[in-house]
């Protein structure tokens, strides 16, 4: 296999749920060594989500939701309410880069190990904390998931029909892999800065912030014109057609956007060039703006005698911007992504086999990645405790009869 970025960089995982496991399971992919702490006195949130049923041991191997967070990384077992299991974390950090959790606010400290402590330890340790609202400010001890982030967020109320109310992005999680993507980005930030000056860093990484950066549009509309942004679903405040149109069978739909006098010309072309394309509401980009209702009804009228394919295959033929709405179903189909290498496919231990996503790009010396089954509960303690940490047999064995390795 090809050296990836992060061959030579250690990262102990403390995260669950959703969004701190996907942005340490991408660090993984590149090549981190990422240590996932994990205890066998409670199951792991959402293990058994989705699980498929063609895999022969599916709890024992990890499935649905947390196989689909947690490939290429490794597991290790620790009770952290034993004292002995705080004090071997200790121990460990001396071979750490990266530590990455998000509990509540508080929960390393009461363990002795805040960032502060970590650091008389590893001087140059980068520390990365999760959290719904941040680690300061009066919100930071509120309980958070995805949806009530997004409401906070501001986000949920940007989103939805202009008649409707707020509502959420139709994708479960979207908030959680947002802020792992910002997560990355920070600890890839505090690596390079790292390596310029031998400092480490601790990030307070906040989901409410992350979600609230995706939308400067809302921002600039208030503070430079003092006007809350109305909702618009498919809609753009200046394009039109800019819409999602019925197609041909049940529940399919394509997407049209015409950014220029070219692109709808192209669309009339592909519609044959129907009458109503030469009413004058329609006549230049303004009017069709201001007529775009009545204009989303007589294109779809084109639409739905196509199927979304066809569709899509006809708009790009003519020089327009259009895709067909896929189903998860069809992606997992699509030529253009198997081409290109984006579903890959895992081994299990049992040999059964499943298909995961990539990650969205592809490096010219290093490839896709690093990808591997996700891990059983301490499959890999004996690499850590006794290949890394340097442990005799009988010592791991001895805190394995005290439940600290557990």
């Amino acid at each position: 296999m090809k050296k990836l970025p992060l061959s030579n960089i250690k990262v102990l995982d403390f995260t669950q749920v959703r969004m701190g496991p996907q942005m340490t399971q991408w660090l993984a992919v590149m090549g981190a060594d990422v240590l996932r702490v994990e205890t066998k006195l409670r199951p792991v949130p959402f293990q058994d989500v989705g699980r498929p049923g063609r895999l022969a041991e599916p709890v024992k191997y990890r499935i649905g939701y947390f196989a689909s967070l947690n490939y290429s990384k490794k597991s290790i077992t620790l009770n952290m309410k034993k004292p002995e299991a705080i004090e071997l974390v200790k121990k460990l950090l001396k071979h750490i880069d990266v530590v990455t959790e998000n509990f509540s606010t508080g929960v390393l400290d009461r363990w002795g190990l805040s960032y502060e402590e970590m650091k008389k330890i590893k001087p140059d340790i980068i520390v990365c904390s999760a959290s719904g609202f941040g680690r300061t400010g009066y919100m930071k001890d509120a309980p958070a998931y995805a949806p009530i982030i997004g409401a906070y967020s501001g986000f949920c109320y940007d989103n939805g029909y202009p008649d409707g109310e707020p509502a959420e992005p139709g994708c479960r999680g979207w908030t959680d892999s947002i802020t792992a993507e910002q997560g990355v980005f920070a600890i890839l930030a505090a690596l390079y800065h790292r390596n310029k000056t031998g400092e480490g860093q601790y990030l307070d990484l906040s989901m409410t912030e992350s979600e609230i950066a995706l939308s400067p549009e809302s921002a600039l509309e208030y503070f430079i014109n003092g006007r809350i942004r109305p909702r618009q679903g498919n809609a753009d405040p200046i394009i039109a057609p800019h819409n999602c149109f019925r197609c041909k069978g049940k529940d399919t739909w394509v997407a049209i956007a015409c950014g220029s006098d070219e692109d709808w010309a192209g669309l009339c072309k592909a519609m044959g060039k129907p009458k109503w394309t030469k009413d004058a509401k329609f006549a230049d980009a303004v009017s069709r703006w201001e007529n775009r209702d009545e204009m989303d009804r007589l294109i779809e009228i084109w639409t739905t005698q196509h199927d979304h394919y066809e569709a899509m295959a006809l708009l790009q033929k003519a020089g327009v911007p259009a895709g067909a709405s896929l189903n998860i179903e069809e992606l997992a189909e699509d030529p253009h992504l198997k081409e290109r290498g984006f579903l890959v496919e895992l081994e299990y231990p049992d040999k059964s086999t499943i298909h995961r996503l990539a990650l969205p790009f592809n490096l010219s010396e290093s490839g896709r990645g690093y990808f591997e089954h996700p891990p059983a509960p301490g499959e890999h303690n004996n690499y850590i405790y006794k290949e890394l940490m340097g442990m005799s047999e009988e010592e791991i064995k001895q805190l394995e009869a005290e439940q600290v390795i557990y």
